[in-house]
């Protein structure tokens, strides 16, 4: 694993290429086979991997190619899930109103839901490790769903209920498999898993009494009931840590903002302040956190609290189609180096470039352009800050 300070990294998820997105058209309208599918993501890892280790970054992934989006592909792997359009379960006229509150895209978006028992036949994402560690000598990323995320978005009142009475009772098989699913992915030699967690991060917007948007969104569809900030927040923490403990390896958590094509006054704002101290009781080794994003709030929220692991620092803001240059980008690591060492800041971009295969939220040159001057920033700062590596 990378011993230097500076760390570049990536969140996970890049564009895919349009050749990509038809042959998983193709797939799915049984037009190829699963074998011919397989090759066109094979190839495309190969090129993103390529392309990720031509712009510098030292900590890459797949692009997460093989998946149809971040959250549902475990509708795809995971015994007991299925792949739902959320335009199907958009039935009533709450779950109309929120998803125009939020502009989401419930045509593209589908989402798993539970409809049987959960159960690990097969593994999650080891073949996506084994296969990038094949392709490259870089260092690896594996990102898998965090436990809160699937307790909001996979239980419904009507599908899930044969198999669980309630979400409580839902998540504690998804636990197990994701445990599973780490132990197996350090076993074989990921460097870096990460959970990814919307699901907290909404919570920034969320009053007592009152959900952030993407929680009415939820409840509208599934039938989930809301039980207030702080349970809500000590739930998410409690099942991070139940699924993290033991681990030896790097595991970080995602604590993302909303990625979707959306202008930004309908995605979630607000600092992590709201979510402190509460948030820093993670047993992860790594927060990776949204920081160029005007949307997330400012560094200062660590102004008074400490958090004593790493940060996985947002310096790219994924959504703005301006590049930012090496200056502006050493600048906001900068504003960190008041609350964190130099060994403890990796430079990443604020969420992925597309978190679904119908959504990108940036394009593949633009994306690359980006990681570039990220990667140029760690340079001045790893000239700048020397004497600070380990």
């Amino acid at each position: 694993m990378v011993s230097i300070v500076f760390v570049t990294s990536v969140v996970g998820s890049f564009p895919r290429p349009k050749w990509l997105i038809e042959a998983r058209r193709a797939f799915e309208e049984g037009r190829i086979s699963r074998e011919e599918l397989r090759e066109y993501e094979d190839d495309a890892v190969k090129v993103v991997v390529k392309e990720q280790e031509m712009v510098g970054v030292e900590v890459i992934s797949d692009g997460e190619y093989r998946r149809f989006s971040f959250l549902g592909f475990v509708g795809e792997k995971v015994e007991g899930f299925s792949l739902v359009p959320v335009s199907r379960l958009a039935v009533s006229a709450e779950a109309r109103s929120a998803i125009e509150a939020m502009s989401f895209p419930e045509r593209a978006v589908r989402n798993p839901v539970v409809v049987g028992r959960i159960s690990r036949p097969r593994p999650m994402a080891l073949d996506e490790l084994l296969f990038l560690k094949g392709v490259t000598s870089r260092a690896v990323k594996i990102a898998l769903p965090s436990p809160y995320t699937i307790y909001w978005n996979a239980w419904h009142h009507e599908l899930s209920k044969p198999y669980y009475p309630s979400p409580d009772a839902m998540i504690q098989d998804y636990i197990k498999v994701l445990r599973q699913e780490i132990a197996e992915l350090f076993e074989k030699g990921a460097d870096f898993v990460q959970l990814d967690e919307p699901a907290m991060g909404n919570l920034v917007e969320a009053g007592d009494d009152k959900p952030d948007r993407y929680k009415r969104l939820l409840t509208a569809l599934n039938g989930i009931r809301y039980r207030g900030f702080r349970d809500e927040l000590a739930l998410a923490v409690d099942l991070i840590n139940e699924a993290v403990k033991g681990f030896g390896g790097r595991i970080g958590v995602h604590i993302c903002r909303g990625n979707w094509p959306a202008p930004e006054e309908y995605l979630i704002k607000g600092g992590y302040e709201k979510l402190m101290p509460a948030m820093l009781d993670m047993k992860a080794k790594q927060l990776v956190l949204e920081y160029a994003t005007p949307r997330a709030g400012s560094i200062e929220a660590f102004k008074e609290y400490t958090w004593g692991g790493e940060i996985g620092l947002g310096v790219i803001d994924v959504k703005n189609p301006e590049v930012e240059t090496p200056e502006v980008i050493v600048k906001r690591v900068e504003r960190a180096l008041r609350y964190f060492d130099p060994e403890k800041i990796w430079l990443n971009p604020d969420c992925g470039f597309a978190s679904g295969l119908p959504w990108p939220v940036s394009t593949r040159n633009i994306a690359l352009e980006k990681l570039r001057n990220m990667v140029k920033a760690s340079g001045i700062l790893r000239m700048r800050y020397r004497a600070s590596e380990r």
